[in-house]
C-alpha cells in the first residue's frame, strides 16, 4: 500500500457524519455543537498529536529551566531580555525561509524530523557543559539562538502539516486540540522539572541538577522526531511551474498579504496583543523569586497550575462551531488582561498562582483563534509563507520586548507587567468597536 493509499484510508470520514455533495466537500453543515475529540477519529492526526506531545513536553520544561538557569547565573532581567531577543533575532532570517520551505517541500513531516533531532542536539550540549562544570551565560545564549533558528524554520511546515492532516472543516478542532496538548505538557512539566531541581537541591547557586532536565528534555526531542514517521500524507504535487528563487517566492508571500486586507488586520492585531501579553512571562523567573518570594519548585509550579486555565480554554474551543470566533478571541483576551493587570499588583504567591490561570483561559482562546482565523482565510498555495510572516511576529515580539527588561531593572517587574496589561486592555476595547475584525467567522 502506498503512502497516498494510507492516508486517504486514515482520513476516511464516520459514517454518521454529513457531508455535502455540492460545493466544497472540505465543508460540514453547520452544527449547533461539535465533538470536542472530533479531530481524534482521524488516526494521523492521533499519531500527529504523539509526535507534538513530545515537543511540547520539552518546549515546556525549557519554559523554567532556561529562564531559572539564566536569573540564577546573572541576577539580571536585561538577561533575561537577551536571551528572549536573541532567538527572536536569529527568527527574522529563519521564518520567512521556513514559510518558503514549508510551501516547497515534498514532504513537511521530514522538516519537524530533522528540527526534533537538531533541538536534542542542543539541549544535549547543554547538558553536557552543566555536567562538566562550565555552563556561562554565554552557553545559554548560544541555545536560544540556535533552537531560535531551527523554531522559526519548522513552526510553518507544522502548522500547514496540520491542515493537510486534517482537512480544512477540522481544523478549529485540531488546532484547540494541539493547543490543549500544549496546555497539558504546560500543566505537568515546569512543576515536575522544578520539584525534580529543588528536590536534588537546586538554588542558591546550584545548579548541576538541571542537567537531569536537559537529558530528559533530549529524549523528548528524539521522540517526537520518531514518532512524525506514522504520519502518512500525501506528497506535495508537483508544482505547474517550477518554483522560483526562495527569495523571490517569500516576496510573493509579503506580496499576497500586503494586497488582502483580512489577512493584514489578523496579523498586525495578533502582534499587538502578544507583544503586550507576552511580557510578564519573560520576567517570570525574577518576578517569583523576587516579588512573591518563592524559590525554583515555586517558579516550576506557577507555570504548571497557570496551565490549568490554558488547557480548559483550549478544550472550550475544541467544542466550538465555526462561526462568532473573532469575538470569542476578544473575549478571551479581555479576560487575559483584566488578570495581568491584577497580577502585577499582587505580592501572594498563591493570589499570583490564581490571577495566571485566568490568564491561562484568555491566552488560549488568542493562541488557538489567531492561528485557526488566518489559515481559514489564506489561500492554500501561500499557507507556509503566511504561517512564518505570523512566526515572524514572534521573532520581532521577542526582539522588542528586551527594552522592557531595562525598565524592569529600573522600575521594577510589577511596573512593566502592569502597563502592558493595560495597553493590552485598551487595544481589545477598540477592536470590540471594529466590525471588520469584531465579526469575523
Amino acid at each position: 500500500m502506498n503512502e497516498g493509499q494510507s492516508r486517504n484510508e486514515s482520513v476516511q470520514e464516520p459514517a454518521e457524519i454529513p457531508t455535502i455533495s455540492l460545493g466544497n466537500p472540505d465543508v460540514l453543515p453547520e452544527k449547533s455543537w461539535h465533538s470536542t475529540f472530533d479531530a481524534f477519529r482521524i488516526v494521523n492526526y492521533r499519531w500527529f498529536f504523539a509526535a507534538l506531545c513530545g515537543n511540547f513536553a520539552s518546549m515546556n520544561m525549557q519554559m523554567f529551566i532556561r529562564g531559572w538557569l539564566v536569573f540564577e547565573i546573572t541576577g539580571s532581567y536585561e538577561k533575561l531580555g537577551w536571551m528572549t531577543a536573541a532567538g527572536g533575532i536569529v527568527g527574522l532570517f529563519a521564518a520567512p525561509i521556513g514559510g518558503v520551505v514549508a510551501d516547497r517541500v515534498r514532504q513537511k513531516k521530514h522538516v519537524l524530523q530533522v528540527s526534533g533531532c537538531a533541538n536534542a542536539l542542543v539541549t544535549f550540549g547543554v547538558a553536557y557543559a552543566i555536567t562538566i562544570g562550565i555552563l556561562a551565560f554565554e552557553h545559554l545564549l548560544l541555545a536560544s539562538i540556535l533552537q531560535g533558528l531551527v523554531m522559526n524554520g519548522m513552526m510553518p511546515s507544522r502548522q500547514a502539516l496540520t491542515r493537510d492532516v486534517v482537512g480544512i472543516k477540522r481544523l478549529t478542532n485540531a488546532i484547540a486540540l494541539s493547543t490543549s496538548g500544549m496546555n497539558t505538557a504546560r500543566l505537568l512539566l515546569p512543576g515536575l522539572a522544578g520539584g525534580m531541581v529543588a528536590a536534588l537541591g537546586g538554588g542558591d547557586g546550584n545548579i548541576d541538577p538541571a542537567k537531569w532536565v536537559y537529558f530528559l528534555m533530549t529524549t523528548l526531542y528524539l521522540f517526537s522526531a520518531a514518532m512524525m514517521f506514522m504520519v502518512k500524507v500525501d506528497d506535495r504535487p508537483e508544482p505547474t511551474t517550477p518554483d522560483g528563487p526562495v527569495f523571490q517566492e517569500l516576496k510573493y508571500g509579503f506580496d499576497y498579504v500586503l494586497r488582502t486586507p483580512v489577512i493584514l488586520m489578523l496579523l498586525v492585531c495578533n502582534f499587538l496583543m502578544v507583544f503586550f501579553s507576552l511580557t510578564y512571562f519573560m520576567l517570570l523567573p525574577g518576578f517569583v523569586k523576587q516579588v512573591l518570594d518563592a524559590g525554583p519548585d515555586g517558579l516550576g509550579l506557577i507555570i504548571s497550575i497557570s496551565g490549568l486555565g490554558s488547557l480548559a480554554g483550549s478544550l472550550y474551543i475544541a467544542t466550538l462551531p465555526n462561526r462568532n470566533r473573532a469575538r470569542v478571541l476578544l473575549r478571551g483576551a479581555f479576560i487575559m488582561g483584566i488578570a495581568l493587570l491584577l497580577f502585577s499588583m499582587s505580592t501572594n504567591y498563591w493570589l499570583s498562582v490564581g490571577l495566571l490561570t485566568i490568564v491561562g483561559l484568555g491566552q488560549a482562546a488568542r493562541m488557538s483563534l489567531s492561528n485557526v482565523l488566518i489559515q481559514s482565510y489564506v489561500d492554500d498555495a501561500f499557507r507556509g509563507r503566511v504561517m512564518s510572516i505570523y512566526m515572524l511576529e514572534m521573532a520581532v515580539l521577542s526582539i522588542s520586548i528586551y527594552p522592557i527588561s531595562i525598565l524592569a531593572d529600573i522600575f521594577g517587574p510589577q511596573w512593566a507587567v502592569g502597563v502592558s496589561a493595560a495597553c493590552l486592555i485598551f487595544l481589545v476595547l477598540g477592536l470590540f468597536r471594529f466590525p471588520a475584525y469584531r465579526d469575523l467567522d
